[in-house]
Order: structure tokens, then C-alpha cells, then sequence
């Protein structure tokens, strides 16, 4: 009988030993997939912000694309204008007027859509005041501002209160 308590003590021990190794085992193992799924999870984040901020310089550009062709036909009516003032001695009479010299009533529109057609101050002297308004988007297109061409050339981004200052100012002074 020596023998088999010896034995049977000894596959306890076993037992025993096994039972603590594979509680090690599985801790081990929980550990492993844990720091596993947090490093899957941080990868999928960065990638979900760099998504994100690719996103959102695509929109900038765009925006920024919107406001440049904006102000190249700004420019491109200006031009027509100073060639018309040239010839003629003075800005045209009207809106119409000016399209019909233009040539091409695209360029009093913004690409953006459901843009206003541009607005245009007829009766200036083509001496005006370089500040006067000749052309402005009635309503903010651009982030929350309107287009303006000045009678100097400068084209500028406006707040709609700053815009409605600079017309006032050129209508006080025509």
C-alpha cells in the first residue's frame, strides 16, 4: 500500500502543477490578445483620423479651388471693363450692358452651387474711388463671405455687414 499512496500523491502533485500552469497559460494568453486587439484598435483609429484629414483638406481645397475661379472671373470682368471705360470713356450703364460686352454671362456666376449671379453698380466714373464697389456676390458663398471687385482692381473676401458698408460708401459717392 506504500506504493500506491505514493503514487497517488505524485499524480496530485501532477495535478496540482498543472492545474497553476495552465492558469498561467490562459492569463498569458488573455494578455496576449488583449494587447492584440488594443494594438488592431489604435491602428484602426489612426486610420479612421488620418481618413478624416485627408477628408478634410479635400474640402478645403475645394473651397479654395471655389474662391480662385471666383476671383478669375472677377478679374476677367474687370479686365472687360477697363477696356469698355478705354473705348468709351465711361462704365457701362448697366448690368445688361456690361454681359452683353462681356460676352459671356458665365463669368457673372460663381461655380459654387446655388451661387447669385454677381452684382454690378452701374452710373461710376471710371475715376471712381479705388475703394468704390463695382461687382460683389450678393449673398456669402465663399465661408460665410461675398466676392467683391473694387473699382482699383482689388478683389476681396467680405463679410456680408463689411460688404454692405463698402456699397453704402460707393453709393453715397457716386
Amino acid at each position: 500500500m506504500p506504493i500506491e499512496s505514493t503514487y497517488r500523491r505524485a499524480i496530485r502533485r501532477t495535478r496540482r502543477r498543472a492545474r497553476g500552469g495552465t492558469i498561467i497559460n490562459i492569463l498569458t494568453a488573455v494578455i496576449f490578445f488583449v494587447a492584440i486587439a488594443f494594438g488592431i484598435l489604435w491602428v484602426i483609429k489612426q486610420f479612421g483620423q488620418a481618413g478624416q484629414q485627408y477628408s478634410q483638406a479635400m474640402i478645403d481645397t475645394s473651397n479654395k479651388a471655389s474662391v480662385i475661379k471666383c476671383q478669375t472671373n472677377l478679374r476677367s470682368i474687370y479686365q472687360s471693363l477697363q477696356v469698355y471705360a478705354i473705348e468709351n470713356e465711361s462704365f457701362p450703364s448697366s448690368q445688361e450692358e456690361l454681359v452683353r460686352y462681356c460676352g459671356d454671362s458665365r463669368l457673372f456666376r460663381c461655380s459654387e452651387p446655388n451661387a447669385p449671379t454677381y452684382v454690378y453698380i452701374p452710373a461710376q466714373r471710371s475715376d471712381a474711388s479705388p475703394l468704390s464697389v463695382l461687382l460683389y456676390e450678393p449673398a456669402p458663398v465663399h465661408e460665410g463671405k461675398c466676392s467683391v471687385l473694387f473699382a482699383g482692381g482689388q478683389i476681396a473676401l467680405l463679410a456680408p455687414e463689411e460688404l454692405k458698408q463698402a456699397i453704402d460708401a460707393t453709393l453715397a459717392n457716386r
